[in-house]
């Protein structure tokens, strides 16, 4: 029953094509991350750009990522359907909330740059733009990277926003 369940995930080339490529994009975020944690151990001093504005901003943006995954699982599995109309309709739902997830990821990196002027020159900066970037019926295939980009952005929130925040300072 259980490999059933898997096996969807692998049956056809461009499934296994995103499997690699999310294996392949996971081993390079890890590394950046490492990157990350050791530039922040050398750090004479490290920033505390996030506030409660901004976490509440992470918390859309990762409401945003997880409803992109939901709409898309379920537009994957509405494909086998007699009547295909409500697949095409999860679907895009699914691109409009990852590209409303893009527009507020911009947002982020233009507050961050512009207006705290954490730019690629700090070392805060660098590692955080550098952290945070299929055949036409086999729409499981983007489903699975959708997921894979939720991991991941679920990580950053941990990994990144949380222990940079500070909100005693609310501004």
């Amino acid at each position: 029953m259980m490999t059933e369940a898997i096996s969807r995930y692998y049956a056809t080339p461009a499934r296994r094509a995103a499997l690699l490529t999310c294996a392949a994009t996971g081993a390079f975020f890890a590394a950046l991350l490492g990157v990350m944690f050791y530039l922040r151990w050398v750090a004479e001093s490290w920033p505390s750009p996030f506030h409660f504005a901004s976490l509440l901003m992470v918390t859309s943006l990762t409401m945003f990522g997880l409803a992109a995954s939901t709409t898309f699982e379920i537009g994957s599995r509405a494909v086998g359907l007699p009547d295909i109309e409500p697949a095409i309709r999860w679907i895009a739902v699914g691109i409009a909330t990852w590209l409303t997830f893009q527009f507020l990821e911009i947002v982020e990196w233009i507050r961050l740059v512009y207006l705290v002027q954490l730019g690629p020159d700090t070392a805060f900066g660098s590692t955080f733009l550098a952290l945070t970037a299929p055949r036409r019926r086999d729409i499981l295939a983007p489903v699975i990277f959708s997921h894979f980009l939720n991991v991941v952005w679920i990580v950053l929130v941990a990994t990144l926003y949380l222990p940079n925040s500070d909100l005693w300072g609310l501004s």
